[in-house]
């Protein structure tokens, strides 16, 4: 089948205005190839552009359409959403095109998408990360090369330096949840442990030796994240005479907020 604009010249192509039936299947035909993409599944760039050219977008060429795409790429990028490898963004989208492509997108379940984007908060990043694990396969992604600096007001707790430099000392090198020696010397030449609270600050527990134990790195992870946390934390108190439970009563302090620039 032949098309009408295959071999007009660039200047004809962009005279005659898309149709929103035209950047619909688009925008349509883009999106399923990301899908692909993101999920490590092949995608054919020619065999797609063949098929809009025999259907929806019979008077557009090759070339008119693979601009389309670099638009779209464009419009992605400046959403913070990923593109195709395929498709570098078009270094100028007409504002129009672009309200137009957005809203297409909207409408096209951009928010499939929104695991992808990244965020300078640490809950919510942990929420896409869990989102995006539980999709299976996953293609290689673009990445950030210059990723957004945040502001970012923390607010934390006063510890006290002696409680912190007896429990270090106390421990003597040995890691006191696995019973092992610090996995490595830090840049002092000291055994590299860090103090954790049984209690968590933010579960409004003490700042003293009977709530802050030296763990090694693997140690202060699993008492935080793991699906065993609560009987490693239990098996803390067996191992270590001096710790004492403390009372919690379900509230916990929110201690980080960012501050867009």
């Amino acid at each position: 089948m032949e098309n009408r604009l295959d071999n007009a010249e660039p200047a004809q192509i962009r005279s005659v205005k898309w149709t929103d039936a035209e950047l619909t299947a688009t925008v349509k035909a883009y999106l399923g190839m990301l899908r692909n993409q993101v999920a490590d599944k092949p995608y054919n760039k020619r065999e797609v552009n063949r098929e809009l050219r025999m259907g929806e977008l019979a008077d557009r060429s090759s070339s008119s359409i693979e601009l389309r795409m670099q638009n779209i790429s464009a419009v992605l990028v400046e959403l913070g959403r990923p593109r195709l490898m395929g498709y570098v963004p078009a270094a100028n989208v007409g504002s129009n095109v672009k309200d137009r492509i957005i809203a297409i997108l909207k409408r096209n379940n951009i928010a499939f998408f929104d695991p992808f984007v990244a965020t300078a908060d640490p809950e919510l990043l942990a929420q896409r990360v869990e989102t995006l694990l539980k999709m299976g396969p996953l293609g290689a992604p673009n990445g950030v090369k210059k990723p957004t600096a945040f502001a970012a007001l923390r607010l934390g707790f006063a510890r006290d330096p002696a409680v912190r430099a007896w429990t270090l000392k106390n421990a003597q090198g040995t890691c006191e949840g696995c019973k092992q020696p610090a996995p490595f010397m830090d840049s002092k030449g000291r055994p590299f442990l860090e103090v954790h609270h049984v209690r968590h600050l933010a579960q409004h527990g003490s700042d003293c030796i009977s709530n802050t134990v030296a763990l090694c790195p693997n140690c202060h992870r699993r008492c935080h994240i793991s699906d065993d946390r609560d009987e490693f934390t239990t098996a803390l108190f067996e191992k270590n005479d001096r710790l004492v439970a403390e009372p919690w009563d379900g509230i916990e302090t929110v201690f980080i907020e960012n501050i867009d620039p």
